[in-house]
C-alpha cells in the first residue's frame, strides 16, 4: 500500500494518509497539486499516487495557512521483518555462539491457584496457553480472592486498565469482557482505559461484534486537568488519577508481569496519573538509588489502594508474543506468584560475554515501542564485551521524541548522556541507554524506520535479517537474546 507523506515546511508536521483516502482529505482542505513544471496533474491524487514521481509541489490556499511550497513524497509501507526467524538463521560455527540458559528458580512455585499452569519461552521451559481461556479461568479462580462474579453487583461501573505490553492483549481483553458478561455486567457499564489512541483503536476493533460500541473506550491524557481527579496525598505529593478510574466502582488493572518495574499496579500508576507524576517515574532506574526505586514502588502500591483496586490481573509473557501464565486475584498474592513465574520464564544466564549481542523485540505493532527498545538495550548491555556491538532487531516504526533528538549530530556520548539524564520525556530511558551503549561500542538497529533517521542518531541501520546473519558471521562470538524486552540476564561467574 502506498502512503503519502506531506511535510509542511512551516512547522515540520507530518500527515500520513493512505492514498485511497487522500482525495476526500485534500478536496476538503482545498489543497491542489502541481508538478515541478508548474502544471496541475491530469488525475486525482489517489490515481496519480500509484505512479507518483519523486517530488510534487503543493499549493495551499490562503484560507488554510499562508502560502507555502511543501513537498509530497510517496512511500511504500514496509513489510514487517520476520524477527522470529533470526535465531534459526544464524551461523553455527563451533564455539561461536555463546550459550544462554534459563536459571532454575530457587523458590518452589507451590500452589498456582488461579494461574494457568502451561507456559512458553526462550528455551521452552513450558508451553504457551490460550490467552482468552486462561484469562477467563483466572477471573473464575483468582488467588486469595472471591471469583469475579462474586466481586461485582448489577449496576457497577467497571474500568479495565490495559497495559500495551501485555502479550496477546486483545485475546486477554476478550476473555475479561466475556467474564464480566457471564457475571451479569451490561456492556454499557464497562470502560476500557488505555494510554495511547493506537492501543485504544486496537482494543475497540478486537471487540467488534461483542458490543464494542456499547463499551466506552477512554484514552488517558495526563495533561488534561478536566479528566483528572484528586485521590489522595502520597509522600511524593498530590496524586491525581484518570476520571474514569476514579468514577468506577470496580477497577481491573491488567498488566504485563516483569522481573523489574513498580509492581502490580504499573499498568495504572503512573501511566494514568497527572503529568508531574508520570514525569517523576521517567527517570531511568540506573540513575536512581535502591531506596529511591523502593520509594516509588511503595507509592505505586499505595496509590493502587487509594484508587480502590484490591485485585488485579498479571500476564506472564511466553516466547514470541505468546502467553505463558495468567493470574488474577488479591494484589499481593498476584505480585508474589507472578514474580516467581517470571523468574522461571525469563531469568537467564550466559556462559560468557560476547563480542556481538543480538537482541530481538517481538510482538505486534503495539509492543514495538522505544521503551521496549530500552529494555532490549539494558539486557544486551549486561552480556556484551567492552568494545563489542549490540544489534537490536525490531519492527519499530515510531518517530523519536525529545530525548532521542539529543543523539542527532552528537559527537560526545558521555556529555549527551548527562544532558539526557536531566530530561523527563517518554523516550528518556531509551535515549539514556543508547548514549551509554554508544560509549561502549557500535549499536545496530533493524527496524521499519528510515535508514537516514536511524543513522542521524548515531546508530547503524540494518535493512533485513540477512544483514544480521552476515554481521554475526564476522564476529568471534555472539549471543542471542530472544524476546529481549522480557529477559533479565547475567554472566556466569560475574556478580
Amino acid at each position: 500500500m502506498i502512503v503519502l507523506r506531506i511535510r509542511f515546511c512551516c512547522n515540520g508536521y507530518l500527515l500520513r494518509r493512505p492514498a485511497s483516502r487522500c482525495d476526500a482529505v485534500l478536496a476538503h482542505s482545498g489543497i491542489t497539486f502541481w508538478n515541478e513544471g508548474g502544471r496541475p496533474p491530469a488525475a486525482p491524487p489517489c490515481q496519480f499516487a500509484r505512479g507518483l514521481p519523486a517530488t510534487w509541489l503543493l499549493v495551499i490556499p490562503k484560507w488554510c495557512i499562508e502560502y507555502r511550497i511543501i513537498v509530497l513524497e510517496s512511500h511504500l509501507v514496509k513489510t514487517p521483518h520476520k524477527i522470529e526467524s533470526i535465531s534459526a538463521s544464524l551461523p553455527l560455527k563451533s564455539g561461536q555462539r555463546v550459550r544462554v540458559d534459563h536459571v532454575a528458580a530457587e523458590e518452589s512455585l507451590g500452589e498456582r491457584g488461579g494461574s494457568n499452569s502451561a507456559a512458553g519461552a526462550q528455551g521452552d521451559p513450558e508451553a504457551a496457553v490460550d490467552p482468552a481461556v486462561a484469562a477467563m479461568r483466572a477471573w473464575a479462580m483468582p488467588l486469595d480472592y472471591p471469583p469475579l462474579a462474586d466481586a461485582i453487583v448489577p449496576g457497577d461501573r467497571v474500568a479495565i486498565v490495559v497495559d500495551p505490553d501485555v502479550p496477546c492483549v486483545t485475546d486477554i481483553l476478550r476473555g475479561s469482557v466475556e467474564s464480566l458478561e457471564q457475571a451479569g455486567m451490561e456492556l454499557d457499564g464497562i470502560s476500557i482505559v488505555t494510554t495511547t489512541a493506537e492501543l485504544g483503536e486496537f482494543c475497540q476493533s478486537a471487540l467488534t461484534g461483542r458490543g464494542a460500541n456499547a463499551i466506552q473506550h477512554v484514552v488517558h491524557d495526563p495533561r488534561d486537568e478536566r479528566n483528572l481527579c484528586f485521590v489522595g496525598v502520597t509522600p511524593h505529593g498530590v496524586l491525581l488519577i484518570n476520571r474514569t478510574i476514579f468514577d468506577a466502582d470496580v477497577v481491573l488493572p491488567i498488566g504485563c508481569a516483569r522481573l523489574t518495574g513498580y509492581g502490580v499496579f504499573d499498568s495504572m500508576i503512573p501511566q494514568l496519573c497527572d503529568e508531574a507524576t508520570v514525569a517523576r517515574y521517567r527517570l531511568p532506574a540506573g540513575l536512581m538509588t535502591d531506596s529511591q526505586q523502593e520509594s516509588l514502588r511503595r507509592e505505586a502500591n499505595e496509590a493502587g489502594w487509594l484508587v480502590g483496586a484490591p485485585f488485579a490481573m498479571r500476564v506472564v509473557p511466553g516466547g514470541n508474543d505468546t502467553v505463558a501464565h495468567v493470574l488474577a486475584g488479591e494484589t499481593r498474592a498476584v505480585a508474589e506468584q507472578s514474580l516467581k513465574l517470571c523468574r522461571r520464564q525469563w531469568l537467564l544466564q550466559a556462559e560468557q560475554r560476547a563480542s556481538l549481542v543480538i537482541a530481538t523485540v517481538t510482538g505486534g505493532a503495539v509492543t514495538q515501542t522505544w521503551q521496549n527498545i530500552a529494555r532490549a538495550l539494558a539486557a544486551a548491555g549486561r552480556v556484551v564485551e567492552e568494545g563489542g556491538a549490540i544489534a537490536i532487531c525490531s519492527n519499530l516504526n515510531r518517530s523519536p521524541g525529545k530525548s532521542l533528538g539529543r543523539l542527532v549530530g552528537a559527537n560526545d556520548w558521555e556529555a549527551t548522556e548527562r544532558k539526557i539524564s536531566q530530561d523527563r520525556a517518554d523516550d528518556t530511558w531509551t535515549a539514556w541507554e543508547l548514549a551509554k551503549a554508544l560509549q561502549r561500542g557500535p549499536v545496530y538497529l533493524l527496524s521499519l524506520l528510515d535508514a537516514e533517521a536511524v543513522e542521524d542518531m548515531g546508530l547503524a541501520p540494518v535493512t533485513g535479517v540477512e544483514e544480521i546473519v552476515r554481521l554475526a558471521s564476522r564476529h568471534d562470538s555472539y549471543a542471542v537474546l530472544d524476546d529481549s524486552q522480557h529477559v533479565s540476564v547475567t554472566v556466569r561467574g560475574e556478580s
